[in-house]
């Protein structure tokens, strides 16, 4: 049996993935929500009980770390916590502190938003020991392909890396069209350009969003901007860049746009930029 934590805008469709290949699955979300197939549990203890593999796929450490907590006195020995939200490797240290000897701890966030996570084509991120990455090794893929990152805390390493380049690169778009609508080249221009330029997938991808506004929420601006500011602590002091991103999302999400996609950040930029200038 497995136990899902975290119904969230990519946790159903994600455990709903599980139920569809034939697994099963007890659900537990601080608000419930139903996922056809699945048991509802009133409690993360009671969602873990019997479970052989546990997977957690929340907002961010704190949120990891009380549901973990809550969730210890139903684990039982020989079975293994996935973690799969994006939290960073420190934290994934930290949760196997907490964890009894007998359970195993896989860290597997994922690259990809709802539609990938209803799709099964995510891109799994797993770090673990060898015998606990053996362990679920029949259930991971069922959410996507599978990128054996290292050991324990290496897939959250991972994790953190990449986005520190995907969000930020988004924010410079951003702020690129902002400038070129200042400079009087307009975005439509200047995305033809890009197109021709190794920043050709990123430029097609975002066109949409220039030219009608931003996407339904699929990756919300506020847990980009968590995720940023993960990748900037410890080791991550070092990217400047990304701390400059960092700092753009959390002005966008102040302004209340946190619950919005991530692609909100153009508007946003274009609407500073356009402020009146001082005399």
């Amino acid at each position: 049996m497995i136990a899902f934590l975290g119904l969230g805008r990519m946790g159903v469709p994600m455990a709903g993935r599980l139920v569809t290949a034939g697994h099963k699955v007890a659900v537990w979300n601080r608000t419930p929500r139903d996922v056809p197939g699945a048991k509802a549990a009133p409690s993360p203890a009671e969602a873990v009980a019997g479970a052989d593999v546990v997977i957690t796929m929340l907002s961010d450490p704190e949120a990891v770390f009380e549901v973990v907590g809550a969730a210890l006195p139903g684990l039982r020995a020989g079975s293994v916590l996935v973690e799969m939200s994006t939290i960073g490797p420190d934290p994934v240290r930290r949760l196997r502190g907490l964890l009894p000897g007998g359970v195993g701890l896989v860290d597997a966030p994922v690259l990809g938003s709802v539609g990938p996570a209803a799709e099964g084509t995510l891109v799994v991120l797993a770090g673990g020991r060898r015998e606990d990455l053996d362990r679920v090794a029949d259930v991971l893929p069922v959410f996507g392909r599978v990128h054996e990152a290292g050991g324990p805390g290496a897939g959250a390493s991972t994790k953190l890396a990449v986005m520190s380049m995907m969000v930020t690169a988004q924010v410079n778009l951003a702020e690129t069209l902002a400038y070129a609508d200042a400079l009087g080249v307009g975005r439509a221009a200047l995305l033809d350009v890009l197109g021709a330029t190794p920043l050709a997938g990123l430029a097609e991808r975002l066109r949409p969003v220039a030219e009608s506004g931003p996407f339904e929420t699929r990756y919300a601006l506020g847990l980009a901007a968590k995720d940023l500011r993960l990748a900037t602590e410890g080791p991550g002091v070092v990217q400047s860049v990304a701390a400059a991103a960092r700092d753009r999302l959390a002005e966008a999400a102040a302004a209340g746009l946190a619950g919005d996609d991530l692609t909100a950040v153009f508007p946003f930029v274009a609407g500073a930029g356009s402020a009146p200038e001082q005399a």
